[in-house]
């Protein structure tokens, strides 16, 4: 087996990359490779679970640890500081494939090949990575690959070029896969890996990292770690000031749409980048909306207890009052509504078209 090179052009030049925050939660996962150890690794493992739960910090932890040259423990325990965890956490170890868009690019543009609108893992990423996991490895350990994000394959070319390798056991080489959910998954890739669950995190340990390793006040980090639904992923974005906005202002939209639906409440602005973006915001408006419906259902089946948002709570009340009686059953229509236009999010139907759409279904429902 020849000695690794680059297979890849060298990405641009990157920022200072910083160490990977400690792994928060899943303590299940984290003992049952505890029990295993380094030499017991299967050749492949799908991580499945909700967004925000862990699935890719942890294969990342777990590729470092493996690589690292004075471990303190397996799998989490990497140092931070030899050769290969440097190289590991600045995104150039020699060892270690991840599978995101810049790579799946850089493999499009090395094949010449036509460039795509989307950034779903080709063919031409798929045979980037069986050369890649050819080489031998750098560091003298394995070679690791992590595909995120694995239900957005689509293509039978990309499942049967990558079923050939696992089809082959090789004590040198590790696929870590990760999805939402499994059954996106072909079962011939199913039936050659080991699956494993991520459950939702606790709101407390989301609290916590929130407060000890990215500052946020109590009060604020107990609130977005309640609305982030066991997602720590989902509970990070919302530190940024754009995404808050957004999810603020989808919630207050869902609301004044239940609320007072003879008047035209203003929709939530869609990304004017690309259609892929504008997909992605429809998404998370159709998520936090959801949020704010919820909210109703169970402020008026049970009270203050049981809502998710309590920024959002004096909103949530002044629409249960105002629906009366009949805030229980229009809120479930609206759920329905919200349902709908998630399956239509996943057509060739325009954002802008399922968002106009969602806004007249909202104002129209009726008892």
């Amino acid at each position: 087996m020849p000695k690794r090179k680059t297979e890849i052009e060298a990405a641009p030049a990157r920022q200072p990359a910083q160490a990977p925050k400690p792994f928060v939660g899943q303590e299940r996962i984290v003992d049952y490779f505890r029990q295993l150890g380094p030499e017991g690794l299967a050749q492949a493992y799908v991580f499945s679970g909700p967004r925000g739960t862990g699935k890719r910090s942890f294969a990342r932890a777990l590729a470092l640890t493996l690589h690292c040259e004075r471990p303190t423990s397996f799998p989490l325990g990497y140092c931070g500081t030899c050769g290969p965890c440097v190289r590991g956490i600045a995104g150039s170890s020699g060892d270690t494939i991840v599978v995101d868009a810049e790579f799946i690019h850089r493999a499009d543009a090395q094949a010449d090949t036509t460039p795509r609108k989307t950034d779903d893992m080709g063919i031409e990423a798929a045979r980037a990575v069986l050369r890649e996991m050819q080489l031998r490895s750098y560091e003298g350990g394995r070679m690791v690959c992590i595909i995120p994000d694995f239900e957005n394959v689509t293509g039978d070319v990309v499942y049967n070029a990558l079923l050939k390798e696992l089809e082959e056991p090789d004590a040198g080489k590790l696929f870590l896969i990760t999805v939402e959910r499994p059954e996106s998954v072909l079962p011939t890739v199913r039936s050659r890996s080991v699956e494993l669950r991520f459950a939702p995190l606790a709101e407390s340990a989301i609290a916590g990292q929130l407060e000890t390793h990215y500052g946020v006040k109590k009060a604020r980090a107990r609130t977005l770690a309640r609305r982030a639904q066991g997602s720590l992923g989902t509970a990070l974005e919302e530190l940024d000031d754009e995404v808050a906005a957004l999810r603020a202002s989808a919630r207050a939209w869902a609301l004044d749409c239940l609320r007072s639906p003879q008047e035209m409440p203003a929709t939530p602005q869609l990304s004017k980048e690309d259609r892929e973006a504008a997909r992605a915001d429809l998404d998370e408006i159709i998520r936090q909306a959801r949020i704010a419906v919820r909210d109703v259902i169970a402020y008026s089946a049970a009270g203050d207890a049981y809502v998710l948002d309590v920024e959002l709570l004096p909103e949530v009340k002044r629409t249960a009052a105002a629906l009366k009686d009949a805030a229980t059953a229009l809120s479930a229509a609206a759920l329905a509504a919200l349902d709908e236009a998630s399956r239509l999010a996943s057509t060739n139907v325009a954002p802008g078209q399922i968002l106009g759409w969602l806004q007249i279904q909202l104002r129209s429902l009726r008892v």
